[in-house]
């Protein structure tokens, strides 16, 4: 696995991917309309494991974007979505994408013992 952010003050815990969720981003953007440039990556709500994330296509980059280049693709990450994904990692498996992040709440974090069968936030 390797760094990918190409921010100049990225440190060694930013975002990283595995190699299957690098050719699925390649692949989608295969698929993609003209006018699409990216993949965008962004907060969709939280729970007792902390904030879930979600992606949508990019057809332009705003200023608070971390993008990041991969072969193939490049991730749009705002800043408040990186601020959630710092030394996360995103896999892809079972025909879905999967961030493991080292940010995430374990046990209890709803008041009784736990999420109840692991549906809210990221793994």
């Amino acid at each position: 696995m390797s760094q990918v952010s190409t921010a100049p003050s990225a440190t060694d815990s930013a975002l990283r991917f595995t190699p299957a969720a690098s050719n699925m981003f390649a692949e989608i953007m295969k698929q993609a309309e003209n006018g699409i440039l990216g993949i965008r990556i962004y907060v969709a709500g939280g729970g007792c494991s902390g904030p879930g994330f979600g992606m949508t296509y990019a057809d332009a980059f705003e200023a608070d974007d971390r993008v990041i280049d991969g072969e193939g693709f490049k991730l749009a990450v705002d800043a408040m979505a990186l601020s959630h994904l710092q030394g996360a990692e995103i896999d892809f498996a079972d025909g879905a994408f999967i961030f493991n992040s080292p940010h995430k709440r374990s046990g209890g974090g709803c008041g009784g013992g736990g999420c109840g069968g692991g549906s809210c936030g990221s793994r």
